[in-house]
């Protein structure tokens, strides 16, 4: 069974994530304290990357259940789907920007090969309201620009930008696209950039040290960097709780996946 991308409500309570248990992948959601599980969307297609909106009403996710990876918004309570991207293409990654009026994604819709898109080298960073009206481009350099999030205050966008077959590395960017700047510099595999509920660190999962994945934290400017996990298998896709007290993340070994929860290293 693969249970991971992690999404944690606003207040904290409660966990969404993506599970492989029906057969196809499903969203679920497990309440903290009462460990309550329960499965948000049918699982009559595959249903991944939960993301929770600020007012922690609705749910944003990838479902391929037009044939192409689109985003959908489902309320946290349940009910019917709405499709937000209609691209027929590749759509990844989505976030919120901190108001909520908009969605920031990952497209291959620019790739010329869209029979291969979703292999393809090509993904750009969009944004779109919530109505699925007024897509924007963010990238134009026909790389792979993919896992954005915005800052707190909406000004910046973090991301991760694939440099070379074996090197990934975390980048930030003003909200426009404009001055894009590597944070990690490194030859290794740098990925699933997530800024702390202050903004002053940046977490994010890399095989730097060894062949075996683990998480990273660094300030926000990329400097101090410290490994925070030593487990072996690929550990990922790391969040901060709301609070910044906890950190969730994927554990995979073996072909499982699980989504582990570790103490935060304080200041």
């Amino acid at each position: 069974t693969i249970n991971e991308e992690s999404s944690w409500s606003p207040d904290g309570t409660t966990i969404a994530f993506d599970s492989s248990r029906p057969g196809k992948t499903s969203i679920f959601i497990w309440r903290l304290a009462t460990r309550e599980l329960n499965q948000l969307t049918p699982g009559d297609a595959n249903d991944i990357t939960p993301k929770w909106f600020p007012d922690g009403k609705r749910i944003a996710f990838v479902s391929d259940r037009t044939g192409h990876n689109e985003v959908y918004l489902i309320n946290a309570s349940g009910g019917e789907a709405r499709q937000v991207t209609n691209d027929k293409s590749d759509n990844i990654h989505p976030h919120w920007s901190p108001d909520g009026q908009r969605i920031i994604y990952c497209s291959a819709r620019d790739n010329p090969d869209q029979m291969h898109a979703a292999e393809g080298a090509i993904y750009e960073i969009y944004t779109i309201k919530v109505d699925g009206t007024d897509a924007k481009r963010i990238t134009h350099d026909k790389g792979i620009n993919t896992y954005p999030s915005y800052s707190r205050d909406g000004r910046q966008i973090l991301f991760r930008k694939v440099l070379g077959e074996n090197n990934s590395e975390v980048f930030v960017m003003n909200a426009d696209g404009s001055s894009p700047r590597n944070l990690t510099n490194n030859p290794a595999f740098d990925a699933w950039p997530r800024w702390s509920p202050d903004n002053s660190k940046i977490m994010f999962g890399s095989n730097r040290d060894e062949t075996d994945y683990e998480i990273y934290v660094m300030n926000a400017n990329g400097s101090s960097v410290k490994r925070i996990t030593k487990l072996h298998g690929r550990n990922t896709s790391p969040k901060w709780s709301p609070d910044g007290k906890k950190i969730s993340f994927d554990h995979a070994v073996q072909g499982e996946c699980d989504i582990f929860t570790i103490d935060a290293l304080q200041k």
